[in-house]
């Protein structure tokens, strides 16, 4: 695919105007912001004059000193994967383009922040079968890497502006979820943020749930932005369906992000 039309159509996404976004750029950074600690370590022997150690001066102690102490700030890693399967490319502003708008702004938030993050598209096949009185279920997740860890967002732009492009194919959900929690989970950052971004609207709400509670245990906050009128809602903690970028700015957009600083 040609690499200039992704630049020129990612510039033209991320300059399209979400009014409010300045309150929801900041509930995302104060979720992800880096702050070093700043003690003060006593009974030193060298520093700033300890005004409570006096008596210990008295007694003929040196030790009467106190020092800043640094400690290492938290760190954070996000990883944003987006329902890339043909249901999105659905009515005459396909669910994609929406999408595609909140995952480039999410990135482009995300990016401002010391926050090490990935974004994913997937799609793929679901396959039934009856084994007796049993119907067993496999998918088969085809990802695709718009942003991987260690790359940066410009070198990523291209991909990003192509986004729109790759919907195709069937939605493998629990599958790639569980995946990518997964890859997550074993990052070394204290901090971990998962925003999915999908217009499923048949989840197996149990399964979603087991996925909400596998993250729960691996100290994953999960945010689920459904894309028009979706059970993300019902499969977990925080999440919220919205119909427009706009809604990236809205009360109830703004509600689940307050949940995962």
């Amino acid at each position: 695919m040609d690499k200039r039309e992704g630049e020129l159509r990612y510039a033209e996404v991320l300059h399209i105007p979400i009014n409010g976004i300045a309150a929801t750029r900041a509930k995302i950074l104060s979720a992800l912001r880096s702050i070093d600690f700043v003690g003060w370590s006593t009974h030193e022997e060298s520093g700033r004059l300890d005004r409570r150690a006096y008596t210990r001066f008295a007694a003929g102690q040196a030790s009467i000193f106190s020092r800043r102490e640094m400690k290492e700030a938290d760190t954070a890693a996000v990883s944003i994967l987006v329902d890339c399967s043909f249901s999105m490319n659905f009515e005459d502003t396909p669910r994609i383009q929406t999408a595609q708008t909140i995952a480039i702004h999410l990135a482009s938030i995300i990016g401002k922040s010391n926050a090490a993050f990935a974004i994913n598209g997937f799609h793929g096949s679901t396959r039934r079968e009856t084994q007796g009185d049993i119907e067993v279920k496999t998918q088969k997740v085809e990802f695709i890497p718009f942003k991987q860890w260690n790359e940066s967002i410009q070198k990523a732009a291209p991909k990003l502006g192509l986004m729109e492009k790759f919907a195709s194919s069937g939605t493998p959900d629990y599958s790639a979820i569980y995946d990518k929690l997964d890859e997550l989970a074993r990052r070394p950052e204290a901090r971990k943020i998962f925003f999915l971004v999908t217009d499923a609207e048949s989840y197996r709400v149990e399964h979603m749930k087991f996925l909400q509670d596998f993250a729960d245990k691996r100290g994953i906050k999960i945010v689920a932005i459904g894309i028009g009128d979706t059970q993300v809602t019902k499969c977990f903690r925080n999440a919220d369906n919205v119909f427009s970028p706009q809604d990236m700015a809205s009360k109830s957009f703004g509600n689940i992000l307050k949940a995962i600083a």
